[in-house]
């Protein structure tokens, strides 16, 4: 019987080491990952077809025996489920997750850094929850909302849809998934372990796929290092997996490219969460986490704050 490909998704969440993982799980040979990290097919390109997706991402498959992608966006849109579900419902999916406080926290300091973003953290989160109130996702009718939002013209100017909290609430999104997907199809992981036990965790990867589990990766250098924006007015349209980026990357030299991407970035020093507003955040994803712990059944006392803090 004919397999469908790809067989597997890394799903996200956003900031949570979908590049890392991309990196490592492709380093084993029994494994193809689609060359184009974060294909975002099933959540933006869904129309153009299965035949665009496997010609653009999948064209190189050879006699791999798990063949995937990584779009760590799929974690926190509903609406997509049903579609990876229609395309192949034995996809196994791999989820890692972080501190949600953190994670959200991340990924405001990325939008911040790359001029998407205008608000400090605290505010940037009360607006995400004011647009909680109104936004779904679900359905085609949140298809419809999150294309329209990505592909809108003036992200510089117009800071959008903000996931920051949708993107944490671990419970609530895989409880859709599994929904849809039975538990011995997912596989969910924490960056903690990928840090602390780098090959035991991969090991479980390796093993939750099908593939040798014995086979150690070489290469384990960290491949997502934080870049800050010194021309932050040119980040909406010459960012990384920007159109206009993607085709000059095409047309011109590796040298030219990398000095232009020097120009535009430099490494940086992480911002730091003031304490005020990690109880901030914590307070909204308190009840998420005890949650994720029932569903799970691990213990997550390390992501929670003392009662008086």
């Amino acid at each position: 019987m004919q397999r469908t490909i790809p067989n597997f998704l890394v799903g996200g969440p956003p900031k949570c080491a979908s590049t890392s993982l991309n990196f490592y799980l492709k380093q084993h040979p029994e494994i193809f990952m689609s060359p184009v990290k974060q294909t975002k097919f099933f959540s933006l390109d869904y129309d153009q077809g299965i035949d665009f997706y496997l010609q653009t991402y999948f064209a190189g498959v050879g006699n791999e025996k798990m063949v995937g992608e990584a779009t760590p966006t799929y974690f926190l849109l509903p609406f997509v489920i049903d579609r990876i579900k229609k395309f192949n419902p034995d996809m196994k999916i791999i989820f890692c997750l972080r501190n949600p406080v953190e994670r959200a926290f991340s990924g405001w300091s990325m939008r911040m850094n790359n001029g998407t973003e205008d608000l400090p953290f605290r505010q940037a989160m009360e607006e995400n929850m004011k647009q909680r109130q109104t936004l779904t996702l679900m359905g085609e009718e949140g298809a419809k909302q999150w294309f329209a939002d990505q592909k809108r013209g003036n992200r510089q100017d117009d800071s959008g849809y903000r996931t920051y909290i949708q993107g944490s609430m671990y419970a609530y999104n895989l409880k859709n998934y599994y929904a849809q997907f039975p538990p011995s199809q997912i596989k969910v992981i924490f960056l903690d372990s990928l840090k602390k036990d780098l090959h035991g965790t991969l090991k479980g990867v390796f093993s939750f796929l099908g593939v040798d589990d014995s086979y150690t990766i070489q290469n384990t250098e960290e491949k997502n290092t934080y870049k800050k924006s010194k021309l932050k007015f040119l980040d909406p349209i010459l960012g990384k997996n920007k159109k206009l980026s993607k085709l000059l990357s095409k047309l011109m030299p590796k040298s030219f490219k990398k000095k232009i991407l020097d120009t535009m970035y430099v490494e940086g020093s992480k911002n730091n969460i003031t304490p005020e507003d990690r109880k901030f955040a914590y307070e909204v994803f308190k009840d998420e986490i005890t949650e994720l712990e029932k569903l799970l059944g691990v213990d997550l006392s390390h992501w929670k704050m003392p009662v008086n803090a």
